[in-house]
């Protein structure tokens, strides 16, 4: 490779890393719309449907978070056959800020696409 890919790739990296952060409590409260789920569960969840990898390291404390932003809500409950797992819910609160994300996302989303190479003017 030469060295200005790499550089190009390096580049890309870090962007698509700062645009999952910026987008990951938007896809965790909409994942957490449909049911109430435990961590693994939530991530590997967004992994699939999303193709976003959520970390351990990044899910936890953005749980935290919103937990005490009041937008989510948690409890223990008995594993399959194993330990506690910790379950987390969208408050009513959560569910209020969601209604009103979703249509700020699309406009984002609709506003950023009409720039894209292609896009009818």
């Amino acid at each position: 490779m030469t060295r200005q890919s790499d550089e190009t790739l390096s580049a890309i990296g870090k962007w698509e890393v700062q645009v999952r952060k910026g987008v990951l409590e938007f896809v965790i409260l909409l994942s957490l719309s449909e049911r109430e789920q435990y961590g693994f569960e939530l991530i590997s969840g967004i992994a699939r449907r999303a193709a976003i990898d959520v970390p351990e390291g990044t899910l936890y404390p953005l749980m935290l978070r919103l937990a005490k932003d009041g937008l989510i809500s948690s409890y223990l409950a008995d594993g399959d056959g194993g330990a506690p797992r910790k379950y987390y819910a969208l408050t009513t609160r959560g569910r209020e800020l969601l209604k009103a994300m979703i249509p700020a996302w699309s406009k984002l989303a609709a506003s950023v696409d009409s720039l894209l190479p292609g896009a009818s003017q």
